[in-house]
């Protein structure tokens, strides 16, 4: 597959999860969502839609684990998760 580049459109914004906020086990173990105590994920900003105004890429973020749409890219040969979400679903920011 190629190595493609994802542009959020208008109040879109394009969040990597924090590899620690993981739902799988350091021995790649996937953990059940019903196990899961917090529904809250954390992420950084990789991009943001033209119509954003308080959010910048960097930004640490909080936002529902079930919000957004779920995008998966190669870089490098290697397959990435990222997740799409409208400014709204961005909870809170991490200082």
């Amino acid at each position: 597959m190629k190595n493609h580049k994802i542009i959020p459109r208008g109040k879109n914004v394009l969040v990597k999860p924090d590899p620690e906020q993981s739902r799988t086990t350091e021995y790649g173990i996937s953990i059940p969502t019903n196990v899961e105590q917090d529904k809250k994920a954390v992420g950084i900003v990789i991009a943001t839609g033209s119509e954003i105004k308080d959010i910048k890429v960097g930004d640490r973020v909080i936002y529902g684990v079930y919000s957004g749409e779920s995008v998966k890219l190669m870089e490098n040969g290697v397959e990435v998760d990222y997740v799409l979400l409208l400014e709204e679903w961005v909870l809170a920011f991490l200082k």
